[in-house]
């Protein structure tokens, strides 16, 4: 007994040491981390810190035209196959797009060829941009540029993804390819960098500056730092100026209606925040589990991205909004021309279809489908309010900004681009509303974002989430 006591009582005692220990190594890091910040800080002096602005500037300049010229492109693919939107069952007709069907397949063939030149077959997106920035660690240029062109490929061939996330980490990547080449720039700090060219690709594509500004430091930088936030602002601003003078004044939605602020619309907004919680968690978790389905599966990686494509190619004539970026829907949605039942099945078919294509290789974003999915549960709720004779007001806003924030992990910003895209106060406030009501359930249930949770998956947990 007394030999079992000792022993208990040594066990603790190694325990605490072995605790101590852990925490004055993590102290001997911080500190080694912040004397060479403070280093850095004393070479950032004006020169520095103009030249930044001005080189960002012209970064963000670049990227917003390359952004643009690469969603022209595949604008112009897709109108070889672009569909008529289905919005009831009542309008299908069983007949297939023989140009759709070949689109699907050549686009796979090539996403499926590019795959095998990515180091580990793994495409690179937005969560490990956001690594790079909090490891201070450079993000993979050749493999960032493979993956961007493997999701503007998918896409053209009608792939149902995104494009937001792709351009976000190309900007990124650029971004970093300047700062390697440029002197003054290398002592910019890389996070800084990062999120410069990631909020250019944001407000070229867009048309919303400032949202595309708060949406580098929420999301990708995660904290305003010394050096200040000048850098990330000028790119946002010339990327944005360049979509002005080729595009003109061309924003997502069509918005012309104001809601009024009340009790009623207060509970609204809190409840289509809730459905849209709902939603982007079941969205969130099918995104990331569709990969570990896809290794299963015993197909050569350079042929799984046939397997979406077939599907997409088998449901065309049904649900041909599910086919692409899914945009074109959005104002459909808005103007509830959707019946309801149609509705709940795009949405739950949505969140299937994304994750399908992105888990087997027909890779692209989930920016534009969190976007697809939050305007239509927006319109289930103005449908379900007209059966009940409460009226509508284009709710669609509202889950859009719900869905966004939560997936991406940036409800500031999600807030700050229904302002710019709408111009209205009400639409704005009533957002602030929805979108914390998603956050709490989103955070509880789904972690910080996707992207958080993507990196969780691979066992990386980043600091200012386990803290």
């Amino acid at each position: 007994m007394a030999k079992k006591s000792m022993k208990e009582k040594i066990e603790p005692d190694n325990e605490n040491l072995a605790d101590a220990f852990k925490r004055g190594v993590d102290y001997s890091k911080r500190f080694k981390a912040f004397k060479e910040e403070v280093r850095e800080e004393k070479n950032w002096g004006l020169r520095v810190r103009v030249t930044a602005v001005f080189l960002t500037l012209a970064v963000g300049a670049i990227v917003g035209l390359v952004a643009l010229s690469l969603l022209s492109l595949v604008e112009f693919f897709n109108s070889f196959w672009k569909p008529k939107i289905v919005t009831d069952f009542a309008q299908v007709e069983f007949s297939w797009n023989i140009y759709l069907g070949i689109s699907l397949l050549v686009s796979a063939l090539i996403a499926g060829q590019l795959l095998k030149l990515i180091s580990d077959g793994r495409p690179r997106g937005p969560a490990d941009l956001i690594l790079s920035a909090q490891r201070n660690e450079p993000p993979e240029i050749k493999n960032g540029f493979l993956s961007a062109t493997v999701a503007m490929i998918s896409l053209s061939g009608g792939s149902s993804v995104g494009m937001f996330g792709p351009l976000m980490h190309f900007g990124g990547c650029f971004s970093y390819f300047v700062k390697k080449n440029i002197k003054l720039v290398t002592k910019l700090p890389l996070e800084v960098i990062l999120g410069s060219g990631a909020a250019a690709a944001i407000a070229a594509v867009f048309s919303a500056p400032i949202g595309a500004a708060i949406f580098a430091h929420e999301a990708i930088i995660r904290r305003f730092g010394s050096f200040g936030a000048g850098p990330v602002i000028a790119a946002a601003f010339s990327a944005h100026w360049v979509a002005l003078l080729l595009m003109g004044e061309a924003t997502l939605f069509s918005i012309t209606t104001s809601p009024e602020i009340n009790i009623r619309t207060l509970f609204i907004a809190m409840g289509v925040g809730f459905l849209s919680a709902i939603i982007s968690i079941i969205y969130i978790n099918s995104v990331t589990y569709m990969p570990k389905l896809a290794k299963k599966i015993n197909v050569p990686l350079s042929f799984k991205p046939l397997i979406p494509a077939f599907f997409l190619f088998l449901i065309s004539p049904i649900f041909p909004a599910l086919l692409g970026h899914g945009l074109w829907t959005v104002d459909l949605a808005l103007a509830g021309q959707f019946s309801l039942t149609f509705l709940i099945l795009l949405i739950l078919l949505k969140i299937f279809s994304t994750s399908f294509c992105i888990g087997f290789g027909f890779f692209g974003g989930v920016f534009a489908p969190a976007l697809f999915l939050g305007v239509l549960v927006g319109g289930v709720v103005d449908l379900t309010l007209v059966s009940l004779d409460y009226g509508s007001s284009n709710f669609g806003i509202l889950g859009a900004a719900s869905c966004i924030g939560a997936v991406i992990g940036a409800p500031l910003a999600a807030v700050v681009i229904v302002f710019e895209l709408t111009g209205s106060y009400e639409w704005s406030v009533l957002a602030m509303v929805s979108v914390v009501t998603s956050q709490q359930f989103t955070r509880a249930y789904a972690g910080r974002s996707l992207f958080d949770r993507q990196l969780s998956l691979r066992g990386i947990k980043l600091s200012d989430d386990h803290k």
